[in-house]
């Protein structure tokens, strides 16, 4: 197994370093044995690597997620077995010590030959030089906008607040729902196992970020809003867990879900309406903190 470590020093904030690296499509524009990663979903992407002609294909998994502090993943499946950890320390408000910590198994005479003779330490340390220039040039992560009249940066991973990231959640969740009802057989059982786990993470996250919050307004009766929520969201769990006992293929599923779908659309419009206007008059650093504490919450 080779294993190779490397820190270099970046003249950006920390936020700026860490949403970089939360980037997986971007690591082929400084890292020099990445050909292609693909994104699947919020956890998994598709990676392409050739290290001295040696082409690799795998799946890789975020295991880990700290907001400015670290990133984990690793390989699921394919050619090879990989890890990687990235690390972020602020020195400073405009510098901050990257630490690139990579793990994966030669395959093959060239690989081994390669990684016996050090290879693999002075690419590392050639990308990391590399991400040093390339997030400095930019000044801010790839996807990252400027808004004319303000001059913030907007559009970017982690530059949404919480809000944002909630409405764009409900949306993600009603279109689940379509392709559920529109699907049949294995197809159909298998996005309502999608859309369960979709609803309990959106859940999950609303229980441990957002309505707490909610709830410490008690001057306002945000305590009563969030008890509502939690409540509605404790009947939806029963309502999952009948449909998953009845089963998609029976005749009265279609039904039971059509109802559901209706109640969660009243659930989300109740939030929308009572909670997410409180949420709106939180300072903007607060919104965004919030915003990467619930993106770490789903990628657990």
């Amino acid at each position: 197994m080779s294993d190779v470590t490397e820190s270099v020093d970046v003249n950006v904030p920390i936020n700026t370093a860490y949403h970089q690296w939360t980037q997986f499509e971007s690591f082929p524009e400084f890292m020099n044995g990445v050909e292609s990663i693909s994104r699947i979903d919020d956890r998994h992407s598709h990676w392409v690597t050739n290290v001295g002609g040696a082409r690799r294909e795998f799946d890789a998994e975020i295991t880990e997620q700290h907001p400015d502090e670290r990133i984990a993943w690793k390989s699921t499946d394919g050619d090879t077995s990989h890890a990687g950890v990235v690390t972020f320390h602020r020195l400073g408000d405009t510098e901050t010590r990257v630490t690139v910590h990579l793990a994966w198994e030669p395959q093959g005479l060239v690989e081994k030959v390669g990684s016996a003779l050090g290879m693999d330490g002075h690419q590392i340390k050639a990308d990391t030089a590399r991400f040093k220039k390339f997030i400095e040039q930019r000044g801010a992560e790839t996807g990252a906008k400027t808004d004319t009249q303000t001059g913030t940066q907007t559009g970017r991973p982690g530059g949404a607040d919480i809000v944002e990231v909630l409405l764009a959640q409900h949306e993600h969740i009603k279109e689940t729902f379509a392709r559920v009802q529109a699907a049949s057989g294995d197809t159909k059982e298998q996005l309502f196992g999608e859309l369960a786990a979709l609803l309990h993470a959106h859940e999950s996250g609303e229980q441990q970020v957002v309505h707490p919050v909610t709830r410490a307004a008690k001057h306002d009766g945000g305590d009563l809003v969030a008890m509502a929520c939690i409540a509605e969201e404790r009947q939806a769990d029963q309502r999952i867990a009948e449909l998953k006992k009845l089963g998609t293929g029976h005749s009265q599923f279609d039904a039971k879900l059509e109802a559901f779908h209706q109640a969660v659309l009243a659930h989300a419009a109740h939030e929308e309406r009572d909670e997410f206007p409180r949420l709106s008059q939180l300072p903007a650093e607060r919104r965004q903190a919030m915003a990467n504490e619930l993106r770490s919450v789903d990628a657990i």
